[in-house]
């Protein structure tokens, strides 16, 4: 029996299609949410860990492309990696959980069970974030203080500089960040093959590195190691959340606005609401978001 991913073409014999078909994209983004809403806390908790050390381990990548001269755009591309690690790996990403409000939005996620989702998340990609920042600071790849080498000067001038920003400058690239990073985990759910999802993180992720924006998770671990390089004490380390509060929230207003505006998202929408009240598993398949 044929591969329903493999279509014939007269004249030409089978062909692959890489992405889910409408009927199928919308089935799988509709019980994404729902099944993130209901996933237990403690699985929560280490699935986000691993999404802020995935997303940790590609800021590091980050800083060593800037170190070889790489510049933003190749930095950008490897940063990639820690998205590219949660879509193809498992993990739990606060940016990409935002998806949840959709389905909070219609009735289908109770407003309790997304705020439990979100807040478990935020404490646990924080923890595996900071946590790496910490291991890669004990390795000595950054020197010591007060003989940092090129890389560890590198992470001070990079968390230097996020702590400059002004709350709104921190608020609003936040927004521009999270919408490219809905748009990749949007694109990656449509693909089938990992090629395929590799590619969709890497060209939004990139997109989003190279023009400056403000991605929270990233900043937990950045932030972080910069200030390991710096020698600060833990108290005056409390300085990163004048970072990360603007930016946490400028990230919720992008991922909310890119999914409530998108066409296919309101027809969605307008399908969920529609059928609120029937089980999710007897509700026949809502139109597709990508």
């Amino acid at each position: 029996m044929p591969s329903p991913d493999v279509k014939p073409t007269p004249g030409l014999g089978p062909e692959y299609l890489p992405t889910l078909t409408q009927k199928e994209l919308g089935g799988r983004i509709s019980m994404l949410g729902i099944k993130k809403a209901n996933t237990r806390s403690w699985q929560l908790f280490i699935l986000g860990i691993l999404a802020g050390l995935y997303i940790g381990l590609g800021g590091q990548a980050f800083l060593v492309a800037l170190d070889q001269g790489a510049g933003k755009i190749v930095g950008g591309a490897v940063f990639s990696v820690g998205l590219v690690l949660v879509i193809v790996a498992g993990a739990e990403l606060f940016t990409g959980n935002i998806i949840l409000v959709v389905g909070t939005m219609t009735g289908l996620i109770s407003l309790r069970k997304t705020l439990r989702n979100w807040s478990t998340v935020y404490l646990a990609n924080f923890l595996g974030a900071y946590g790496l920042a910490m291991l890669i600071w004990s390795t000595g790849l950054l020197g010591a203080r007060g003989a940092l080498n090129s890389l560890g000067e590198l992470a001070v001038k990079v968390a230097d500089g996020k702590l400059a920003l002004t709350f709104g400058e921190a608020f609003t690239r936040g927004i521009l960040c999270n919408i490219l990073v809905i748009l990749a985990i949007i694109m990656a759910t449509m693909s089938k093959d990992i090629i395929s999802k590799i590619t969709c993180c890497v060209l939004p992720i990139m997109t989003f590195v190279a023009c400056g924006f403000e991605h929270c998770v990233a900043n937990m671990y950045l932030i972080p190691l910069g200030m390991f390089a710096e020698g600060l004490p833990l108290g005056g380390q409390l300085a990163m959340w004048h970072n990360l509060i603007p930016v946490t929230l400028g990230n919720c207003v992008g991922g909310i606005f890119i999914l409530a505006i998108h066409p296919n998202r309101i027809r969605q929408l307008v399908y969920l609401w529609q059928h609120r009240l029937d089980p999710p598993n007897s509700a026949p398949n809502p139109p597709s978001e990508g």
